[in-house]
């Protein structure tokens, strides 16, 4: 059985430096000392497979690391640069040194998917593999027996995402179709987290708002940057296409 050493030694690009030896992260890009940094070193493991091995970046997945207090967060990747709205991670990836008892972590990535309304999370100490699938505020516990199994479990989740859906929404609104556009900002535009950037007929210049709600055959909106108290508003059929949707 292959020991953490050994993946250390056969899969890291590793250099030396000022008599130390190191490693880059391939998310980061900064460097890490092989002596020193257990934790460090699992979690660069962990992201070596799912750059190098698992065949899911960048066409699929994307990646962050120390997002949000969080080791590693996986992405849906989104393909349409003017269609990227706010999204959750599909996973959320918490890393222990060599040997940790995992258990004793139940509660810190349960807390983790609650509070970033994530329904999947993995806890890894390289030897164990152990995923919580959150259902209704209840928690599946599963240990997965390689980190191949990860690969599935992202398939799965990855085709139940609503995205594609919501692209091909997208393409419509931005040919025009109102319905599209409406469900659109009933989604993704009522608050401030994404800027919707969109045009009206009779006026030449884009809008970019947020706030938006509809009443009858009027779209409400607030203009981004622009303090007032009034919203903007336009007529649903004075609608003419919708350009981006973005975080």
């Amino acid at each position: 059985m292959t020991d953490l050493q050994q993946e250390i030694t056969t899969k890291l690009s590793r250099y030396q430096k000022d008599y130390q030896e190191y490693t880059k992260c391939l998310i980061r890009g900064i460097q890490i000392p092989i002596n020193g940094k257990p934790e460090e070193l699992v979690r660069q493991i962990f992201i070596h497979f799912l750059i190098k091995e698992s065949g899911l970046f960048p066409d699929i997945i994307n990646i962050a690391v120390e997002a949000n207090n969080h080791d590693i967060e996986i992405y849906k990747k989104q393909r349409n640069d003017n269609f990227k709205p706010y999204q959750y991670p599909l996973i959320i990836v918490e890393v222990k040194r060599e040997n940790v008892n995992l258990k004793t972590h139940y509660n810190q990535i349960q807390r983790y998917l609650k509070n970033a309304c994530c329904d999947l999370g993995i806890l890894y100490n390289y030897h164990e593999i152990i995923a919580y699938n959150r259902k209704n505020n209840m928690f599946e516990i599963n240990h997965l027996k390689s980190l191949t199994d990860i690969q599935s479990l992202i398939f799965t989740i990855n085709n139940n995402n609503d995205y594609d859906n919501d692209l091909l929404e997208f393409k419509n609104a931005q040919n025009g179709i109102f319905d599209s556009f409406a469900y659109l900002i009933s989604k993704y535009g009522k608050y401030t987290t994404n800027t919707v950037v969109f045009k009206v007929r009779q006026q030449q210049s884009e809008i970019a708002g947020y706030f938006f709600n509809i009443q009858g055959n009027k779209v409400y909106y607030d203009v981004c940057g622009k303090n007032s108290k009034k919203q903007q508003s336009f007529d649903s059929q004075n609608f003419e296409k919708l350009i981006s949707i973005v975080y």
